[in-house]
């Protein structure tokens, strides 16, 4: 079982580039991959993140952060051709006008285009992939652990709901003190009896990925079958065994909101 929620990050150095990858995950019913800072020409790079995300991530909003940096010293380029004609402007200029053509060197070096840095190549995109692959088993990591913790906690408030049903057949009342059978729910208790089996069987599962729609869809069943008990029975006590049964299940329903 993997938590739809989960955070991680890495940091990677090689001779030209430090790249940063970090994921977050967050609650959403279907997959939504959003990749941030990166410039609109890396629509490659930002395509091949995706791939990769999908191929172990079902369900939830993932937010993607990467940040690419080149590492070493940059070459340093000055334009003396650029510079010579600023200077040659800039004396015909005072010549004509009959000022002072006094210039610095910080004068010279602040002329527009007369410095340049070393362009290196775009990151290359292995190196980035590379990064992500480990954001991204860091995430799976994480997401398991929470989801261990989030099906300890469901198996806990299962094991309450089934006592609980048990509960209901006891008090339930017997077929002779039944008005016609309207307040017969041996058809709702056998099924939502064997729904918690089924569900207990698919949160134990050693299937990690798809299993919240799965579990989702059997709460609702059993859901509906608590309503229709509750709408046949008439005795406090049943009633409000079926209440406590329902508060158990709203637990385990919003826990499926958090599972992938």
């Amino acid at each position: 079982m993997k938590s739809m929620t989960g955070y991680a990050a890495v940091h990677r150095k090689n001779k030209t580039y430090s790249v940063q990858v970090i994921l977050r995950s967050l609650n959403f019913k279907y997959l939504d991959i959003n990749v941030r800072n990166l410039s609109a020409d890396d629509i490659l790079l930002e395509e091949a993140t995706k791939r990769e995300i999908k191929k172990h991530i079902q369900r939830g909003k993932i937010e993607v952060f990467i940040f690419i940096e080149e590492t070493g010293p940059k070459k340093i380029f000055i334009d003396e051709k650029t510079i010579s004609r600023y200077i040659a402007q800039a004396k015909s200029l005072a010549k004509k006008y009959r000022i002072k053509a006094d210039l610095s060197i910080s004068d010279v070096l602040n002329f527009p285009q007369a410095i340049s840095w070393e362009q290196k190549k775009k990151a290359h995109q292995g190196f980035v992939v590379f990064v992500l692959r480990q954001a991204v088993q860091e995430l799976l990591r994480f997401k398991k652990r929470e989801g261990l913790a989030i099906e300890k906690e469901m198996l806990f408030n299962l094991k309450k709901l089934d006592k609980n049903i048990r509960n209901i057949r006891e008090q339930k009342p017997k077929i002779h003190d039944m008005d016609n059978g309207k307040e017969d729910i041996d058809e709702e208790l056998s099924l939502t009896s064997f729904y918690i089996r089924k569900l207990q069987a698919d949160i134990k599962s050693d299937k990690i990925t798809g299993k919240g729609k799965s579990i989702d869809f059997l709460t609702q069943e059993i859901l509906r079958e608590l309503n229709a008990a509750s709408s046949k029975t008439r005795k406090k006590t049943p009633s409000l065994l079926i209440v406590e049964a329902k508060n158990y299940l709203e637990r385990i329903r919003e826990q499926t909101q958090n599972i992938e």
